[in-house]
């Protein structure tokens, strides 16, 4: 049976119950919608924010790998370059040793400038490995180990000619610096087929090790590098599907609210007439 009640409008309580529930949606829906993400707090969705929480974090994790792999193989091309360069310039020092070895009809001018040529090569040799860097940090010192992947590392061979092509003839070790005017190896007055030997050494060296950096980054940095690409293209992928907004789908729910809103005043107002009602219940006795 309806009652009609002044004192307690229950039908007004209950449309404004259901209008502020609406409203209250309909605000939830414009943060989504404004901040592009469907979880904005805890209570949102709990299990929702952990997940995403987790995967944010997993996420940053994988981007800091990756930064760390793309700096080594940068690490790895200005030492690869750089030992380029000493290669190239040690292929002349070997000629300029076959051609003095073969002293025969040589005069000592040009024996002389054999050796002015062959000086001029290694102190070049030195100055690449003393100004070859990476973020301000000497690439040649023989103490740059770089990180490859899977536990592994790979030390950054010391290309100053004091330690490349250490060779022992008749128990005695000689490098590159061995070489230069003044050394037991130069070409004048020392021993230019053991000087031959110590640079064709230390060219094979610095190929060898230019071959160990170009493996270390193509068969383990590079696959790497593509495996946390793909992984973080996943993880992302992932989180937004727990924690971005689908404008689509909240766009159509934001219409509804706004129809529900609307009705819901609507409402509201027509619950307010119900005193009218029993004032027009009493106008008659007034009358009478």
């Amino acid at each position: 049976m309806s009652q009609f009640s002044v004192n307690t409008n229950v039908s007004s309580l209950i449309a404004q119950n259901i209008l502020g529930n609406t409203l209250g949606a309909q605000a939830s829906s414009f943060q989504r919608l404004a901040t592009g993400l469907s979880v904005n707090r805890g209570s949102d969705g709990p299990a929702a924010l952990i997940a995403s929480e987790q995967l944010r974090a997993q996420l940053r994790v994988l981007e800091a790998e990756s930064r760390s792999l793309q700096r080594t193989n940068s690490v790895i091309s200005v030492a690869d370059a750089s030992l380029g360069e000493v290669s190239d310039l040690l292929v002349e020092a070997e000629a300029l040793a076959v051609a003095s070895a073969n002293s025969a009809g040589l005069s000592e001018g040009e024996l002389e400038a054999n050796q002015a040529q062959l000086d001029s090569i290694l102190r070049t040799v030195d100055r690449v490995a003393v100004s070859s860097s990476f973020n301000g940090q000497q690439l040649f010192t023989g103490d740059v180990d770089l990180d490859v992947g899977g536990g592994d590392s790979i030390t950054i061979v010391d290309a100053r000619t004091s330690a490349l092509g250490e060779t022992e003839i008749d128990g005695q070790t000689f490098t590159l610096a061995d070489a230069a005017s003044g050394g037991d190896l130069n070409l004048i007055t020392g021993d230019p087929g053991s000087a031959q030997a110590v640079i064709r050494a230390a060219r094979t060296q610095v190929d060898i090790h230019r071959g160990e950096l170009g493996a270390a980054a193509r068969f383990s940095l590079e696959p790497r590098l593509r495996g946390t690409a793909v992984a973080i293209a996943n993880t992302a992928a992932a989180n937004s599907l727990i924690r971005d907004t689908d404008f689509a789908r909240e766009t159509a729910n934001l219409s509804r609210l706004q129809v529900l809103a609307e009705s819901a005043f609507l409402v509201n107002g027509l619950a307010g007439t119900a005193p009218q009602r029993v004032l027009n219940l009493l106008t008659p006795v007034a009358r009478f």
